[in-house]
């Protein structure tokens, strides 16, 4: 409950105890719109505390669920998923001309033997990074050539070439901070372990509640 703050803490509990010992309605209204309109808290914990204002299907430790990206699976240059043991990669801080070689070399649609060949884009492995990396515009440019051949392989290349050397740069740049400060790296190590210590807490806490190993 501290990611409610102090105040708001406090009257949570006091309106959770009206509502589970006298059934007051508004005050269980009351308790959760103050959980609702926190935004300082997490969407688990939201759930943990608003369960916990009926005093039944309270979630503690709610399961873990996976969270996937419209494209979950980014393709290596040769094709397979990326992966540091093929040697297929890109890596977040790597040089930029190395970066742009790798992908004016990634292969393609098997059917574009020639320029002149249609291709399909769903068979081609860059498709895939045009998915994470191009707006709807681009796309539908990319695909409209592949299938037409009214672009080559490489003009398909291009746009993408130039949004992830421009990410990965973005990562260099960043990177070099912490290099080049490395007490601001341990400040924020320090930071995180705090935050990950009073939120363990936090939860311990609400397990000790939940096996009536504490008062409320």
């Amino acid at each position: 409950m501290k990611g409610l703050g102090g105040r708001n803490g406090t009257l949570y509990r006091q309106l959770r105890r009206q509502f589970q010992e006298s059934g007051d309605t508004e005050a269980l209204a009351r308790a959760r719109a103050l959980v609702e309109a926190n935004n300082r808290i997490t969407v688990a914990d939201r759930e943990r505390l608003l369960g916990f204002l009926e005093g039944s299907h309270v979630s503690i430790l709610p399961e873990p669920q996976a969270l996937l990206t419209s494209a979950p699976r980014v393709p290596g240059v040769d094709g397979r998923k990326m992966s540091k043991s093929y040697g297929n990669g890109i890596g977040l801080r790597e040089d930029p001309d190395s970066v742009a070689k790798k992908l004016r070399t990634m292969v393609t649609d098997p059917a574009r033997a020639r320029r002149t060949d249609p291709g399909d884009p769903e068979k081609c492995p860059v498709w895939d990074l045009h998915k994470i990396y191009s707006d709807e515009a681009t796309r539908a440019w990319a695909s409209e050539g592949c299938r037409s051949a009214g672009i080559g392989c490489l003009d398909c290349k291009k746009p993408l070439i130039e949004k992830i050397v421009e990410e990965v740069q973005a990562f260099r740049r960043r990177a070099q901070e912490f290099e080049d400060n490395p007490d601001l790296l341990r400040s924020i190590v320090a930071e995180g372990a705090d935050k990950a210590r009073e939120a363990g807490r936090a939860t311990l806490d609400d397990v000790k509640r939940a096996m009536h190993l504490r008062a409320d």
